[in-house]
């Protein structure tokens, strides 16, 4: 693909788009815009880097939105690292959000040759998708010869979930060889992956870098009405064909249906607080958060204790927010009681996903609960999730009666 057809693609889209990706308001982007109005790296060489054209939504909305375009990408191989099952999949290098704290950051492409490189990490005996505080180490070779060694972003994406990945720069059109390693899996883990994922692991995989590969993703990249850019909602996950079924071979990080989440639901206290848009469960910042408590005989207790599961997700695809921080207080009558201020533990569990919970202790009907999020979702954001979950108000929750 030449830089004649580039300009001639992004011609024939509306005057609306941006060839380089979607910059959200009041954000910085790094040193690189890579836009094809210099044909990728600045010459007039056919030979370019597959930087697609790919629509621009001004002042989207501070929630999940449709990004206006399906990415285009090419899944490799499965490979095993220890307990891990690694997903490598490449794309044409995009924009992305980084997230630290409650701000975000715009990273473009830089201009040249590279891809968009991916790793979805899950567990072949259960299906679970593990979530994104492993961060895999990835070296890049070209004949012997280091190309780059980095730590991934995890990342959540509406049509991959929750994976790991970065724009990777190459020297040239060429076969390399990507080494990964991954650490031992730090979080609490429970149920049949307990004693799990605790050595870490090391898998090796080679990609091709040519012509072909820029003029597949490129070419493939699926774009949407364009009366629905920008509008609530989140694309369906690659994981599913044409006929709506789900690809067993490509995982995808979907929690169960609210209606699965055991445990007793607890129910907003405040009649006016924010609701989720499909079905009125209580939502933060967009985030469908799913709060249920458990009975002492439950596994994930405690003893006598009860366990208290909170399930922050996204409101449409269910895919977890992971890697953030969540405090929960008990009151009755007004007062603190039991264990009094909560710092919830982010868990994976093959039953229930990833949640946060805690063993509570002395909590009963008619007792609130306020669930404050002291950090967001700390990973990297695709477009279409990078205005949503940052400003999350505590909620105000009350135990039912039995």
């Amino acid at each position: 693909m030449n830089r004649r057809t580039i300009l001639r693609r992004t011609t024939a889209l509306p005057a609306a788009l941006a060839v380089a990706g979607c910059a959200a308001p009041g954000t910085e982007s790094g040193e690189s815009d890579g836009s094809a109005d210099d044909g990728g790296n600045g010459t007039d060489s056919p030979d370019v880097s597959g930087t697609a054209p790919i629509p621009r939504i001004e002042d989207p909305p501070e929630a999940v939105y449709l990004p206006g375009h399906r990415k285009s990408m090419r899944v490799l191989e499965q490979v095993t690292a220890g307990d891990y099952t690694l997903v490598p999949m490449l794309s044409y290098p995009h924009p992305f959000w980084t997230v630290t704290g409650t701000d975000r950051h715009l990273v473009e492409p830089a201009a040249g040759h590279g891809v968009h490189l991916m790793l979805i990490c899950w567990d072949r005996e259960t299906g679970v998708v593990l979530p994104g505080d492993a961060e895999p180490r990835v070296t890049i070779t070209q004949r012997g010869e280091q190309v780059t060694s980095r730590q991934l972003w995890p990342m959540l994406s509406q049509e991959m979930g929750v994976h790991f990945g970065d724009n990777v720069s190459l020297p040239a059109d060429d076969t390399y060889t990507a080494s990964v390693n991954l650490p031992p899996l730090p979080t609490r883990r429970t149920g049949s992956l307990a004693g799990r994922f605790t050595d870490g692991g090391s898998a090796t995989f080679e990609f091709t870098y040519d012509r072909a590969f820029r003029e597949e993703v490129v070419e493939g990249i699926d774009l949407l009405e364009r009366e629905r850019w920008g509008e609530r909602g989140a694309l369906e996950p690659m994981a599913h064909g044409d006929d709506g079924s789900m690809d067993a071979e490509l995982p995808y990080s979907a929690l169960p249906p609210a209606a699965d989440v055991p445990g007793t639901r607890l129910v907003e206290s405040n009649a006016e607080a924010d609701t989720n848009v499909d079905d009125g469960r209580p939502s933060s910042g967009d985030a469908a958060v799913i709060v249920t408590l458990l009975e002492s005989d439950s596994r994930l207790a405690d003893g006598e204790d009860r366990y208290l599961l909170v399930s922050p997700r996204t409101p449409y695809n269910r895919v977890p927010l992971v890697n953030m921080s969540l405090r929960a207080t008990v009151r009755r009558d007004g007062s603190i009681v039991g264990n009094g201020e909560l710092e919830l533990t982010q868990t994976l569990d093959a039953e229930v996903g990833l949640h946060y919970g805690r063993s509570v202790t002395d909590i009963r009907p008619g007792d609130s609960v306020t669930l404050e999020v002291e950090s967001p979702p700390q990973a990297a954001r695709h477009q279409g999730y990078e205005t949503a979950f940052f400003d999350m108000p505590p909620l105000e929750l009350v135990v039912p009666a039995a």
